[in-house]
């Protein structure tokens, strides 16, 4: 009889850990169930947790450029190698127009308004696009437009 205590004794942390699960955790620091009860548990969070898991959007900090503002900025090159910079400074205020957060147009716009001798509202563009988030590339070459600029001020 003694032996079969012991037996029972020893094998019952097993038993305890092999029926036990981890505990996992949301990003947020709430923990997830993973029974299929439809009671809360104390402490948690009544919300049902999903299955399947979200993928995260494929957005940047940056916002993406439309078709569209793509579209405007090849017209405005094409417009730019005709002569026409006027043209070119309407089709890049079109497309801030139709996307406001994208910094890529601030930058060309502004280049457009420095070689056409307007050094303040260049510089101000230029620094616009970096306020908007942009990459390492754009930003250097906005940092250069800045100091163009501001030697002619």
């Amino acid at each position: 009889m003694k032996i079969i205590k012991r037996v029972c004794l020893l094998s019952l942390p097993w038993l305890l850990t092999a029926c036990g699960t981890i505990p996992t955790y949301n990003a947020n620091g709430t923990r997830v169930q993973e029974t299929n009860n439809t009671a809360p548990v104390v402490g948690e969070q009544s919300k049902p947790v999903p299955k399947v898991k979200p993928k995260p959007a494929p957005v940047d900090d940056t916002a993406q450029a439309p078709a569209a503002v793509l579209s405007l900025m090849k017209r405005a090159e094409k417009q730019l190698s005709n002569g026409d910079n006027n043209g070119a400074i309407a089709s890049l205020e079109r497309a801030i127009r139709i996307a406001p957060r994208y910094p890529e147009t601030y930058y060309r716009l502004g280049e457009r308004y420095f070689y056409q001798g307007n050094y303040k509202q260049a510089r101000s563009l230029a620094e616009k696009s970096i306020t908007l988030g942009a990459d390492w590339l754009l930003r250097r070459q906005a940092e250069s437009l800045i100091e163009r600029a501001s030697a002619y001020q």
